[in-house]
């Protein structure tokens, strides 16, 4: 739903709350309207999908009093905004964590948001359907240039592009073991300068420990940082289901 709610001292209309969304997102030019500046800014590390599904690094975070309602029946709350370059139909979005924050309930079908003010009492604020529309047709609309810009922009990317074949290393290359084993090695530019050339395989051998060569040379990996588990309850039997075999016209047109 399209709200309008009190961001910073300003008065911003076009507010689109989604729960779907993990952060707030400030666009640039509300940014530039509320007087911000750079120096505001916090550092973003994590880039943020944009409207054609590619990813836009953003220029960062700014803190600001939010509130919603009015007078009495308001709450206010400090929300965390990600400012971002990016065309769009609204001004800001208000994400999971605000709506949480802001102890918001929603009716998607009666368009209202009922909320817990600052002095306890139950309030409530409709959204704006006409403005709803207008902004969902008008995303529908940037959506579909920007993917088709975007889709563009990644076909020059791909490395695959009408079955050309992919690139390839610029000059002949040459093996080297890495150690006394033949099962590790690995390949180096033949026409590498000697002075180059030498250095490198002497820096690649002395640091031949930290290769994984197979899997065993991969032990005691932290499980927060990357682990694999089938989703099966302990206490339920194996079930191994019989073989579907298919026709052999069928199995023909798979084996092509």
């Amino acid at each position: 739903m399209v709200i309008t709610a009190r961001v910073g001292i300003s008065l911003i209309k076009r507010i689109l709350v989604d729960i779907g969304a993990d952060s707030n997102i400030m666009f640039r030019n509300v940014f530039d309207a509320l007087g911000l500046r750079d120096a505001d800014l916090k550092t973003h590390q994590h880039g943020v999908v944009g409207l054609g599904d590619h990813f836009i690094k953003p220029d960062g975070t700014i803190s600001l009093p939010t509130s919603i309602g009015l007078g009495q029946g308001r709450r206010s709350v400090m929300a965390e905004f990600v400012v971002l370059r990016d065309s769009t139909a609204y001004n800001v979005i208000l994400g999971r964590k605000t709506i949480n924050d802001l102890r918001v309930v929603i009716s998607t079908k009666m368009l209202v948001m009922k909320f817990i003010t600052d002095d306890g009492s139950v309030g409530s604020i409709r959204g704006d359907l006409e403005t709803a529309v207008t902004c969902d047709n008008a995303s529908l609309s940037l959506r579909k240039k920007s993917k088709e810009a975007s889709g563009v922009f990644l076909a020059n990317l791909d490395t695959w592009v009408d079955n050309k074949p992919r690139p390839e290393s610029e000059g002949e290359l040459e093996k080297f073991r890495v150690s006394d084993s033949k099962e590790k090695f690995t390949f180096i530019n033949r026409n590498l300068s000697h002075q180059l050339k030498e250095p490198l395989m002497e820096m690649i051998r002395a640091n031949g420990d930290l290769f994984a060569w197979t899997p065993a040379d991969m032990p005691r990996i932290d499980p927060q940082l990357m682990s694999h588990r089938l989703a099966i309850k302990a206490e339920v039997k194996p079930v191994a289901q019989r073989r579907r075999k298919m026709s052999q016209e069928r199995a023909d047109e798979v084996a092509k």
